[in-house]
């Protein structure tokens, strides 16, 4: 039994950074997406009753939010990836406390990953902005 404890920190070894890097990824696209409405509100002059900006608004609200939530997350990623590590050393220096602390790190990579959930949530509901401002086009055919 215990010659099989530090494969248990291995399997979840390179789930975490792959996690990070998709996290990564959503944090690059997120701000490329607040970049770009931001150079749109800035370069137009709305009037009052724009139905736009208040369209932009909301969307400006859940990007918010999306923010939030990845920062969590990747910080959550990070801490469990470290108690990972950790939980390897203890293998070795400590093997009753190994367990708790392992298990300790997928906890808190469960919540990174809820959090993932949360987020993406967020995006179907910004994604669902953009198509009622297609919708309001009233284009024709």
């Amino acid at each position: 039994m215990m010659d099989n404890l530090f494969l248990l920190p291995a399997i979840l070894f390179p789930a975490i950074p792959l996690m990070m890097v998709n996290f990564g990824n959503r944090y690059s696209s997120l701000s490329s997406l607040i970049r770009k409405i931001h150079d749109e509100l800035i370069d137009r002059e709305f009037a009052k009753d724009d139905r736009s900006i208040l369209q932009s608004l909301e969307k400006i609200e859940i990007y918010r939010k999306r923010l939030a939530l990845n920062r969590m997350m990747q910080t959550m990623a990070i801490f469990s990836f470290l108690v990972n590590l950790l939980s390897i050393f203890f293998v070795f220096l400590y093997p009753p406390f190994f367990i708790a602390i392992f298990l300790f790190g997928v906890l808190i990579f469960s919540v990174s990953i809820s959090l993932y959930i949360f987020e993406l949530r967020l995006a179907v509901r910004t994604l669902d902005k953009y198509l009622e401002d297609l919708q309001g086009l009233h284009i024709n055919f």
